[in-house]
């Protein structure tokens, strides 16, 4: 592999990531001492400008020298830049914030498809209902509907509860023997009065 296929490799690699969160002002050169893929390129986050290219970049904040094999698996994150580093297989000249903060690159965040579909309901609510179609000429016959699914069988019901036996009621009270009325008296017819 030459240095410009191993370098797309790489550009890939890193606008695959988030780059939004290197700080402003991080200008880092990459030497890849591979005998067969050397070179150098640079990447740069200056003024919100993100840039990655193949040249050497003198300018730099901060440098890493590594194989080409080490720099892939950093950026697979296979491989943790700070392990590397203490082994002695990544070198890191400069501001070492900058150097562990393009290592410590994540990928993108996924976009929201969920935003698009609630527009998606909109537009079709506002759709006029459509219009029932003349029958064509030609039209296949229309499809026998499903069978309905046979309801499922009734639960058996609970056997009734056994009521409590009703309770005697008290014996009826024997009415008072009513009182007799007096005897009525006899209307005496009015005397008629002498005649004089």
């Amino acid at each position: 592999m030459t240095f410009i296929e191993q370098f797309e490799e790489f550009k890939k690699k890193i606008n695959a990531l988030n780059t939004k969160v290197l700080p402003q002002d991080l200008a880092i050169q990459v030497n890849i001492v591979d005998d067969d893929c050397g070179g150098a390129f640079y990447i740069a986050n200056i003024g919100g400008d993100f840039a990655i290219e193949p040249y050497d970049y003198r300018d730099f904040t901060a440098m890493l020298t590594a194989s080409a094999d080490v720099y892939a698996n950093i950026l697979a994150g296979k491989l943790d830049a700070t392990d590397a580093y203490f082994r002695g297989i990544l070198l890191i000249e400069g501001n070492l914030d900058h150097a562990l903060a393009l290592a410590s690159l994540k990928k993108k965040p996924a976009k929201k498809a969920a935003a698009k579909k609630p527009a998606a309901k909109k537009n079709a609510a506002k759709k006029p209902a459509a219009k029932k179609a003349a029958p064509a000429k030609n039209a296949a016959p229309a499809k026998k509907a499903a069978p309905a699914k046979k309801a499922a069988p009734a639960k058996k019901a609970a056997p009734a509860k056994k009521a409590a036996p009703a309770k005697k009621a008290a014996p009826a009270k024997k009415a008072a023997p009513a009182k007799k009325a007096a005897p009525a008296k006899k209307a005496e017819a009015p005397k008629a009065e002498p005649k004089k």
